[in-house]
């Protein structure tokens, strides 16, 4: 646990008030998702899966003793089917019951006023700041080099859209919103303003994953959906989760929690 003036003192680049506190851990960082999801996919090609991209899967049901996905292209049968649907989950998954929110996000990067330096990952922290009144935003170094600027968000403060109706475009008034918070905790952002870009988070009511057997056809369906800006640092544990499941049934994982039934009575 580190008081302001420790938070101060180890990084210039933070400025939080005299009552604030901060949970560092050292073991912390980052991954670049582009590398990472393409090493994936690498590693599964070796072990024989065939990979088929830009092909929206538009419906899926049960087929026999297993299933029958419907693409834009293809229809496909198979014995077991793992659905990761993402911001689509509310159609896709819509007889779990489930109230899924869907919620645009986005992502800035600036140019600090005074050089990326102090800002470089070896001076400057990954983190997310909650202030007192629940707002939280989040940060990274400076990763990109001269030109890549620092990436700063809002973490959950959306607005609810739908993939097919999201608003990619950045406003005005929510790239002052940033700025204007952000000059409150980082004193040197913003500086320029370099790009901004938009995201959907899929979230539960209790911000809580599901990840299970489809309670409707636990023989053949894997579920995993849910994540509430959470899922990709998790995708190792929750791959692996679903390989139990879809393979034998059960999982050594303890996985309760992520059982869809505890949502399915909820309000929307």
């Amino acid at each position: 646990m580190l008081d302001a003036r420790e938070i101060r003192r180890r990084f210039p680049t933070l400025a939080p008030r005299d009552d604030e506190v901060a949970l560092y851990e050292e073991k912390a960082g980052l991954l670049r998702p582009e590398n990472t999801v393409a090493a994936h996919l690498q590693l599964a090609t070796r072990q024989g899966a065939d990979l088929h991209f830009d092909e929206p899967m538009t419906r899926w049901e049960p087929y026999r003793d297993g299933v029958r996905v419907h693409s834009a292209d293809n229809t496909y049968t198979a014995g077991r089917l793992v659905i990761c649907p993402g911001a689509w989950a509310p159609r896709l998954l819509a007889d779990l019951g489930v109230p899924f929110s869907i919620e645009r996000q986005v992502m800035y990067w600036f140019q600090p006023k005074h050089g990326i330096e102090a800002f470089l990952p070896e001076n400057h922290p990954v983190y997310i700041w909650e202030n007192a009144a629940g707002v939280q935003v989040y940060g990274f170094p400076a990763i990109d080099g001269p030109g890549g600027g620092v990436k700063v968000a809002f973490f959950d403060k959306g607005e609810v859209t739908t993939p097919q109706t999201i608003d990619r475009t950045v406003r005005e008034e929510e790239i002052r919103a940033m700025a204007d918070h952000m000059a409150g905790c980082v004193p040197d952002l913003p500086g320029t303003f370099l790009k901004a870009a938009t995201c959907m988070f899929s979230n539960t009511p209790d911000e809580h994953f599901v990840i299970a057997r489809h309670p409707a056809h636990p023989e053949s369906t894997t579920v995993a959906c849910g994540f509430s800006g959470h899922g990709f640092k998790f995708v190792p544990v929750v791959g692996e989760i679903l390989a139990d499941l879809a393979l034998t049934g059960s999982t050594a994982h303890p996985i309760g929690l992520f059982d869809p039934a505890r949502l399915a009575a909820a309000p929307a």
